[in-house]
């Protein structure tokens, strides 16, 4: 299996066993993973403008099309977040 990553994912990899030896920690939270990426120098950039007439600032999706695991996680914490800060 690791003969068919690539070297940017075999450095993640790396990076991730190194942070947990070093912690003595088997699993990571979400905030771990984004410190340890943005330590290899990872960042988020702009999004792409959306060529479409549509107002809408979201990524168009098929009506239908159920989001992902992460997709699903990721908003989880966000509506945690804006729950937590409106009290």
């Amino acid at each position: 299996m690791l003969e068919s990553l690539s070297t940017e994912q075999l450095e993640f990899i790396k990076a991730i066993e190194n942070y947990k030896n070093e912690k003595k920690k088997l699993f990571l939270s979400w905030s771990e993973v984004l410190d340890i990426l943005k330590d290899l120098g990872y960042q988020k950039v702009a999004a792409r403008r959306s060529t479409s007439t549509d107002a809408s600032s979201s990524p168009e999706r098929p009506v239908n099309a159920r989001p992902d695991r992460l997709a699903r996680s990721i908003e989880a914490c966000k509506t945690g977040m804006i729950a937590r800060t409106s009290n």
